[in-house]
């Protein structure tokens, strides 16, 4: 494939966050960049609460840095620190990409996009569809609005603070869009349940009933192990056939930064496959 000789040059990137150790970026966009034939200097950067602003700067000061990827805890900071915002970051207050523009910065938000391109990827649609969202923290508002530009019916969100899961409702105005109570969930019939919450990273499962399975939804979490979750094992359990891990949606968010910054969509599937082998390793 022919690459535009803005490619030609190495690019810097990094992924912000603490703990970053763990971060499977690097691997991910290096890989991005060789179906393109670039080179890139992608990095892992530990950011420090006190001097993360700072951090930034220091990064962008270098021309040849392109763009950065954040994670926890500091996607709020990045949405904070960057001169222009999208929609999706105006309503999540957070963002996970920063893009170097001619004047200043702008800051994305991919995870919904890897989400639903996740979801497509495994024939699950949200068209017409009732929607059950569990939690309402930081992913569910990174991925509402890319959910509702999939036209579903309507999305109900259960979170153990209802307060919390109202504030979401509000974030996301829209009449296809309510909270749910533990009680209330015991009655929905839906077509697809998304677990947002980081529950199943400690062995734990939303506090919901099973009878929320009973018609047999696809069933997401937004999380993944190298074995299958205990909200995906206990979704199978119960009749689920179709109940995926969110490790698709990391890759799907990635490659969406990866277009934002350089303007082509790099192949999700190679790059998934070999992560997917990585994890049966241990």
């Amino acid at each position: 494939m022919p690459v535009s000789d803005k490619f030609i040059s190495t690019k810097k990137l990094a992924v912000f966050g603490n703990p970053i150790a763990q971060s499977k970026s690097p691997l991910i966009h290096q890989m991005f960049a060789k179906q393109f034939n670039m080179t890139i200097n992608y990095e892992r950067i530990l950011g420090e609460p006190s001097t993360f602003v700072e951090q930034l700067a220091t990064f962008f000061a270098d021309p040849d840095s392109v763009g950065a990827n954040i994670t926890m805890p500091f996607k709020e900071d990045a949405a904070n620190w960057a001169t222009e915002k999208s929609t999706g970051v105006i309503q999540a207050n957070a963002a996970n990409t920063l893009i170097r523009q001619a004047q200043g910065f702008r800051a994305e938000t991919t995870d919904g996009e890897g989400l639903v391109s996740d979801l497509l990827r495994n024939d699950i649609s949200l068209l017409g569809k009732r929607v059950l969202l569990i939690g309402a923290g930081g992913a569910a508002r990174g991925a509402i609005e890319a959910l509702l530009c999939q036209q579903p019916a309507h999305i109900y969100i259960y979170n153990r603070s209802a307060e919390n899961a109202e504030r979401l409702v509000s974030i996301a105005d829209d009449d296809r869009v309510s909270a749910v109570s533990e009680n209330a969930c015991e009655k929905l019939a839906v077509d697809v349940i998304i677990n947002a919450t980081s529950l199943s990273l400690s062995g734990n499962v939303p506090a919901i009933s099973d009878s929320i399975f009973a018609n047999k939804p696809a069933v997401y979490d937004m999380v993944y192990q190298d074995v299958d979750t205990c909200f995906i094992k206990k979704a199978k359990s119960l009749g689920c056939v179709k109940a995926i891990d969110g490790l698709g949606m990391l890759v799907g968010q990635a490659a969406e930064s990866f277009y934002l910054w350089f303007g082509v969509r790099p192949d999700v599937e190679p790059v998934l496959e070999y992560l997917r082998q990585q994890l049966a390793k241990g």
